[in-house]
This record gives C-alpha cells, sequence and structure tokens, in this order.
C-alpha cells in the first residue's frame, strides 16, 4: 500500500515449505518473504488442514483505503476462515456495484459482496481521505 491509499500486488519470493512443516493437519506454519517490487518483508500463514471437508463459518472483513475521486481497488479475494479453525486467502468474492457518489469526497462507507458456495458475505469498509497537504496551506495550517 502507497502513501496515497493506493495498492499494487507484487511477486513475493519465500522459502519453499518442507514435508516436515506440513505433515500434521490442524497446525500452521509462518513463513516470510521477500515482496519483488519493494524489497518489503511479507508474512504468510500457511495453515495444514485435517480434511477436506470443511465448511466456511466467517468471512474477514476487508479495509480498503482510496482518495476523494478515486474507485477503491476492491480486493478479487478474501480471507474466509473454516470450521477446523484453518483460513483461506484465496477465496474468490463478487462485489456488489460501488456509487462513485460514495468515493466523491472524505468518508467511510461499506460494500457488500457474495462468495460463493456459502450464505456468509463479504464486507469491505471503505475509507476515503483527501492526500495529506505538503505545503502547509490547508486552512487548519495557514
Amino acid at each position: 500500500m502507497y502513501a496515497d491509499g493506493s495498492t499494487a500486488r507484487s511477486p513475493v519470493a519465500r522459502p519453499a515449505l518442507t514435508e516436515d512443516q506440513v505433515a500434521e493437519g490442524g497446525t500452521s506454519v509462518t513463513i516470510t518473504g521477500l515482496a519483488d517490487r519493494t524489497a518489503q518483508p511479507v508474512t504468510a500463514t500457511v495453515w495444514v488442514r485435517q480434511t477436506d471437508a470443511v465448511e466456511i463459518t466467517g468471512i474477514a472483513e476487508e479495509r480498503v483505503p482510496t482518495r476523494p475521486g478515486r474507485a477503491p481497488t476492491l480486493p478479487a479475494t478474501v480471507v474466509a476462515t473454516y470450521n477446523d479453525g484453518s483460513r483461506d486467502s484465496r477465496t474468490r468474492v463478487t462485489w456488489d456495484p460501488v456509487d462513485p457518489d460514495q468515493y466523491a469526497g472524505p468518508g467511510t462507507f461499506e460494500v457488500g459482496g457474495t462468495v460463493p458456495d456459502t450464505s456468509h458475505g463479504a464486507t469491505a469498509t471503505i475509507t476515503v481521505t483527501p492526500p495529506r497537504d505538503p505545503g502547509g496551506t490547508s486552512p487548519a495550517r495557514r
């Protein structure tokens, strides 16, 4: 995420998982890699399932920043939590349309989304913030 609220995806270089790390179901492994475009550390948790017979019990809320007049970039996937405690960040979502009036000026609003094969819906909280005034000419600083 950049200072202006925009985001970009980046490939991540990370170490390979070993068989020992994923041998036991019901566990998780945290790995750290480097984002290719920024060389910033990125941490991921890999959940090892005990069985594939799982169902979604919840969807994590998304928080998306944007600037006035700039349509929010909603993610193509969300984090789903399953009945075995595992999580999956690759869960597809279809977002409801966003009216441009909602992001025309500063404020916060929510957008709903549909996740296939579950009755659990997704929610994204969009925060519209004006750019910072680097020159000190805002009314509060005059």
